[in-house]
């Protein structure tokens, strides 16, 4: 490879080199980005002939005209992720003395249309939630309940194994997930089990005695098993939110996503106030406290206004 090599030929020969230093998913992600996005736009330019303005220009293409069905623009977390496929294997091609470092600090991303809103569940609709699941208890249904009560991912979920699950110490460990892989090159999927998400996704969740006994009933002598089946094979978490969606609609309950179920808890717990920051942040799996402060911070309405209620006294 040299600098007059084409981005097509740097960007296959750094996924090559990538593929086993990164998860199945992360890897499958890079291919889809790298396929669906710059090879079509870079995969014939020389790689020493690209600058800053060219990738400057790029974003505002992706801003404009990004979507792969014609109809406008892509977000700008999308594009965030593209120009980091981007990044990583022109950095590559750096570490190989091939091309000089670009000067990243020059690139700059639109602002963002509109802030991020946190969707949860009420209070009320959360209770009506628990109660339809108690009425109606199976396996599948506890894994509802699981999550709003543990603030798991779906995946993780679905990843979920009786050895996973210690009734004496009443926690729940967080070691692998289940997703399922979309391949772009040989045009197909399966079902992979891997590690969780991020390092600090695998953890150990102490869960709430109330969710104990529901954890009791249906957990088994077998540690491969796994605890929404009952079996060693797992549900998929496409089943799963099918299932999800079919039981808030049998039940009548408000239409949400499954994920929402995650900031559901996430947002109870932060209106208790012994329930420190520090602690939810590890819970979820978050890398610090500052992310969650980032990502639920601003949902807390009612602890603002206590706050805000506070200055009466000075009056």
């Amino acid at each position: 490879m040299t600098e007059n090599s084409h981005f097509k030929t740097l960007v296959n020969e750094w996924l090559a080199a990538k593929k086993t230093m990164v998860t199945a998913s992360t890897y499958a992600n890079f291919v889809l980005i790298a396929e669906n996005h710059l090879i079509p736009y870079f995969g014939n330019w020389k790689i020493g002939s690209l600058t800053e303005s060219d990738i400057q220009k790029y974003i505002v293409y992706l801003y404009d005209e990004g979507r792969l069905d014609s109809k406008g623009g892509l977000t700008v977390k999308s594009i965030r992720d593209i120009i980091l496929v981007l990044k990583l294997s022109l950095e590559y091609a750096y570490k190989e003395k091939v091309i000089p470092l670009l000067n990243w600090d020059l690139v700059e991303y639109p602002r963002e249309n509109k802030a991020h809103r946190i969707i949860s569940l009420s209070k009320e609709d959360e209770q009506k939630l628990i109660q339809c699941i108690y009425l109606n208890l199976t396996r599948k249904s506890a894994g509802i309940l699981v999550c709003l009560m543990t603030g798991l991912r779906i995946g993780e979920l679905c990843g979920l194994k009786m050895c996973d699950i210690s009734i004496a110490e009443k926690t729940i460990s967080v070691n692998r997930t289940v997703q399922r892989i979309y391949d772009k090159r040989r045009k197909s999927t399966c079902i992979n089990i891997g590690l969780p998400k991020t390092k600090s996704s695998v953890r150990t969740i102490p869960y709430p005695s109330l969710l104990g006994k529901i954890l009791e009933k249906y957990h088994s002598d077998n540690p491969e098993a796994f605890f929404l089946t009952g079996k060693t094979k797992p549900t998929e978490p496409r089943t799963y939110r099918q299932y999800f969606d079919r039981f808030l609609k049998r039940h009548t309950l408000p239409k949400i996503k499954f994920h929402e179920l995650r900031h559901t808890f996430a947002v109870r717990a932060i209106e208790i106030p012994d329930f420190d920051i520090k602690s939810l942040s590890e819970i979820l799996g978050h890398k610090n406290v500052s992310f969650t402060l980032n990502v639920y911070g601003s949902a807390n309405i009612q602890q603002k206004v206590k706050c805000m209620n506070l200055l009466n006294d000075l009056l």
